[in-house]
């Protein structure tokens, strides 16, 4: 479960009267180290954007992929006063598919004003707004939140038209349309596509018209150098809502300083807590680091888990994740040093409500062993096959647990036997995945989070093309796209061209041409 809900939505829009009202608050209201003094919301004015006029289908932009690239970027405004009814009330723009079960995937994120957005598909002959083929409001994966979501599957060739509207307010707002069942999400470098990947979780922490206490409790931050803590950590953070940024071991980059100040800026305003864990000791997070994050002005806390190494550090955060999340009676385990696996189970582990716990191939260690005594486990999952978990390992826990080994021939192939056993066991998406390198974890650290919240198991993939596994999950799974027609998302790529080059996200992209005829087109 998501840890926001209908009934926080209630209650922040019910917040949003209080503030936009523009009611003082008491200095008192807050705790130690807010600012004191009233907080009001402050009228912004936004200026029309470069696509004007694009208020009616006649002059609607018009995507072009070939001139555009697969998936359209802008920023768009409603321009106007946001103490008013603004300006321009509706975006559209026009898009053409030559092929019967097209994916336009539509999605909308917020910048700055008062947001919250609305997203229609029309046909080229509609006789007007309210003429539509589809509408989206509150999809699945942007159910907590005022940005949104649209996957249509085109039931013809031909032109249809996107319409983006949001109330009326005035704002300024992100929109991207995909033509095809997958998006890239990156940054610059491995610390900036963390970040790229928690503003996708919670986009709008930093508007105040829908009240405050906004965004994730848990921040995670882990070394982004090296992997071991990360992937332990991964269920962690997937299991607290919460997002996972990463940093030199002795240095806060500025990518991670700058989001953590984003995500955490509702709730800090609302005097809601907000909790940084720092993974692992000194040598891998140093003490300047964590220094640096306690001097943020949002941030309520920092705590650092520890062990003396990898195995118990992995302990160490399955005891965190029993102190602020949930665990039931399975535990899954992986390789202290396979990172691609634990990689993969990550996201599973988070929806299975389990922590991930590491060993060495031929031994089980003695902490891993006392915590899952310590801890009422009666079921393991082992990760990985002989080669990386040895049957002498796995009968050291089959003495005394109910065990099931869960593997592929290699990374890829055991990547995607995870995936189907998340799909199969623990109901992630079966016509979704989060598509990252299997050659190095630098972008695909930050996979975790995004895979849990949107459901979408992870798949790896080689850098210069599709690896065939990945095709071979949806052949198994559920064909690409089916249910993203209802949940409004499609398929994200983690990590810029370094990690999976352009030609190998186009095929992604592309695969739903190869079940052209069995997705659905009706929404």
């Amino acid at each position: 479960m998501r840890m926001n809900s209908r009934s926080k939505r209630v209650m922040v829009m019910v917040l949003a009267v209080v503030v936009m009202a523009s009611i003082a608050i008491p200095a008192g209201a807050f705790g130690a180290g807010a600012p004191t003094g009233t907080v009001t919301v402050q009228t912004a004015v936004f200026a029309p954007d470069a696509y004007e006029d694009d208020d009616t289908f006649e002059t609607a932009y018009e995507f072009d992929p070939a001139a555009d690239g697969n998936t359209f970027y802008s920023v768009r405004t409603f321009d106007g006063k946001t103490s008013e009814t603004a300006n321009d009330t509706v975006d559209y723009i026009a898009v053409s598919v030559d092929e019967t079960g097209t994916p336009i995937w539509v999605e909308t994120m917020f910048l700055d004003g008062r947001w919250d957005s609305y997203v229609y598909i029309y046909a080229e002959d509609a006789t007007g707004p309210d003429d539509y083929l589809a509408s989206y409001d509150d999809n699945d994966y942007w159910y907590s939140t005022y940005s949104e979501g649209a996957y249509f599957i085109a039931p013809a060739p031909g032109t249809y038209y996107v319409g983006v509207e949001n109330r009326d307010y005035a704002a300024k707002y992100e929109l991207y349309i995909t033509v095809g069942d997958a998006r890239r999400v990156s940054g610059a470098n491995r610390f900036a596509t963390a970040a790229a990947v928690s503003r996708l979780q919670w986009d709008n922490t930093t508007s105040p018209y829908y009240g405050t206490g906004y965004g994730p409790e848990y921040i995670v931050v882990a070394n982004g150098l090296d992997p071991a803590d990360a992937l332990a950590g991964g269920a962690l953070a997937t299991q607290l809502g919460g997002v996972m940024l990463l940093t030199n071991p002795s240095s806060l980059p500025g990518d991670t300083y700058n989001e953590i100040m984003r995500v955490a800026e509702s709730r800090f305003w609302y005097d809601d807590d907000v909790n940084v864990i720092v993974l692992g000791g000194p040598g891998a997070v140093s003490d300047a680091v964590y220094k640096q994050l306690q001097g943020i002005r949002f941030v309520t806390s920092v705590e650092r888990v520890a062990g003396a190494d990898r195995y118990a550090t992995a302990a160490k955060i399955a005891s965190a994740t029993v102190d602020y999340g949930s665990v039931q009676t399975k535990a899954y385990i992986v390789n202290g040093t396979s990172w691609a696996d634990a990689l993969a189970v990550a996201p599973v582990a988070g929806y299975d409500y389990a922590p991930v716990l590491m060993t060495t191939k031929d031994d089980v260690p003695e902490v891993t062993m006392t915590w899952l005594a310590d801890h009422g486990v009666s079921d393991v999952v082992v990760v990985g096959g002989e080669g990386v978990i040895s049957q002498a390992a796995y009968d050291e826990l089959d003495a005394l647990y109910v065990v099931e080994r869960v593997s592929g021939d290699n990374r890829y192939e055991t990547a995607k036997e995870i995936a189907l056993y998340g799909v199969n066991n623990v109901g992630m998406q079966d016509s979704l995945a989060t598509l990252v390198s299997g050659e190095g974890f630098a972008d695909a650290l930050a996979a975790a989070p995004i895979s849990w919240w949107t459901g979408a198991p992870v798949l790896l993939t080689t850098r210069s093309s599709l690896h065939p596994a990945v095709v071979e999950y949806f052949d198994e799974s559920g064909e690409i796209g089916v249910s993203a027609v209802d949940d409004g998302t499609g398929c994200y790529v983690v990590g810029g061209t370094a990690a999976v080059s352009a030609a190998t996200y186009a095929e992604f992209r592309d695969l739903w041409m190869d079940y052209i005829g069995s997705i659905p087109v009706a929404r």
